[in-house]
């Protein structure tokens, strides 16, 4: 950004460009670049899985512009500290720039990250579900800058490549035996003997180990052989630290007790905590303020269209497995209604509360449970008791969600995928809840709200 502004400023002056009048303009730009950062990244502009050769990056690519230019024009017209009108330097830097971050785009990803020297080479200790997870994925999104190079089973010397399992994209994995998919490359060795995992290490580049098996769960003998490799400078990583890093979810296939005691800390995150809740009720309290307006006109609309109530209150379970009654517009019918869970497509949405949960307006009334302390802005989605008592039963580890206050938005909810109350969708809401937990952090939470600005101008993610 800042190259680009220089040349647009060489371009529009010449040769007499001067420090000084380089620098008045790069006070102004400054936070002008940051505001286009952040437009750029809630659009999804910095996501590694969207290539420049395709149809979606060029459409979001237009997007960005033209949202920052706009962005920019009021930021200097509206804006009475900003004594420079540069409307042709404005023309040339949006010019500049786009040549040039198209450019560092196509090389970035043609030049360098599909250079081998440039990628990670994985070699995978034990072959699971979740590596074939993780194999497909790194197929499919070169630009992670990972490949699978090979897999160490030792339970079958029979076992080749071509014998796949069908990966139901869930957290299941597929249903058949555990054994590592294809490869677009068609170069991912297999082997059994331990004693081959030094030479294959470094016939294949291997840079990474993937330990896809318990520590306590490795022979003797094979992890003197890992061992033996520290010499050769290869890293070593497990398989859960591994599959977060790639899919932002924890695999709870994968994981234990242990893991919980290792990475959950929430000591740690009471100081942010704290913060955390207090900016909750500030920016409730301001919202509160500026939602009323708008309330009996959303309220008119909600009774006009269906009988009932406007407000929709039912009982949620909270932190510490706490109940607490939830509040929301209402946006189903209430005739014929037996308040089973929401379905895709839902039959019972009217059409104005079809437009209010894709606009999240209908979440607005949960400023109240955030002003009596329920809930937060950000953290799990809350669920119903009955339904929590279920699948309590059912999925491992589910209780831990409730050690964090649940949310109006979370991350979850911004990873555009819709999940049902059963089984299958449950276990992978839980990979995200989880991540949450270990993860929690400022920085996070600013990530799940610009995701969720671009989720409700989208209107997905419910």
């Amino acid at each position: 950004m800042y190259a680009a502004l220089a040349l647009a400023l060489v371009v529009r002056r010449g040769a007499s460009l001067s420090f000084d009048y380089l620098w008045q303009h790069i006070v102004h730009f400054t936070p002008l670049f940051a505001i286009w950062v952040v437009i750029f990244y809630i659009l999804g502009f910095y996501r590694l899985d969207r290539t420049s050769n395709t149809y979606n990056y060029f459409k979001l690519f237009f997007a960005g512009f033209l949202v920052s230019g706009f962005a920019s024009v009021c930021y200097f017209y509206i804006n009475p500290v900003a004594y420079i009108a540069p409307k042709l330097l404005l023309a040339l830097l949006f010019l500049i720039y786009a040549t040039l971050l198209w450019v560092w785009r196509y090389l970035y990803e043609k030049r360098w990250v599909q250079n081998s020297r440039y990628r990670v080479g994985v070699g995978f200790v034990g072959v699971t579900r979740e590596v074939d997870q993780i194999v497909r994925e790194l197929d499919r999104h070169t630009l992670l800058g990972y490949d699978a190079r090979f897999f160490f089973d030792p339970n079958s010397a029979e076992r080749s490549r071509e014998d796949n399992i069908e990966d139901d994209a869930g957290v299941d994995g597929g249903a058949g035996d555990d054994c590592p998919s294809d490869n677009a490359e068609g170069e991912i060795r297999l082997i059994s003997d331990a004693a081959l995992l030094r030479p294959t290490v470094k016939e294949t580049n291997v840079d990474l180990l993937v330990i896809a098996a318990g520590q306590n769960a490795l022979p003797p003998e094979l992890i003197r052989e890992l061992y033996s490799l520290l010499d050769i400078k290869v890293r070593f990583m497990r398989l859960p630290d591994f599959y977060e890093m790639i899919f932002r979810r924890v695999p709870i296939n994968a994981i234990n007790e242990s893991w919980f005691l290792e990475h959950v800390d929430l000591r740690a995150a009471m100081p942010y905590e704290t913060i955390k809740e207090i900016f909750d009720r500030i920016l409730a309290s301001l919202l509160f303020l500026v939602s009323l307006p708008f309330s009996p006109l959303i309220a008119l609309c909600i009774k006009l269209e269906s009988r009932g109530p406007v407000f929709f209150r039912q009982e949620r379970i909270g932190r510490n497995s706490r109940p607490f009654t939830m509040i929301k517009y209402r946006t189903m019918r209430e005739e014929g209604n037996d308040f089973s869970p929401t379905e895709e497509g839902d039959g019972r949405i009217t059409r104005f509360g079809s437009f209010l949960r894709a606009t999240r307006i209908d979440e607005i009334p949960q400023i109240l449970n955030i002003l009596k302390g329920d809930m937060s802005f950000i953290g799990p989605r809350p669920e119903r008791p009955e339904i929590a008592r279920r699948l309590a039963k059912a999925i491992p580890y589910y209780q831990q969600r409730h050690l964090l206050k649940p949310g109006v938005t979370g991350w979850d909810q911004v990873c555009g995928e819709y999940h049902s109350p059963s089984i299958a969708d449950t276990k992978k809401k839980l990979q995200y809840d989880l991540y949450y937990l270990k993860n929690i952090s400022f920085s996070l939470d600013v990530s799940i709200f610009c995701r969720t600005i671009m989720t409700m101008i989208r209107r997905k993610g419910r």
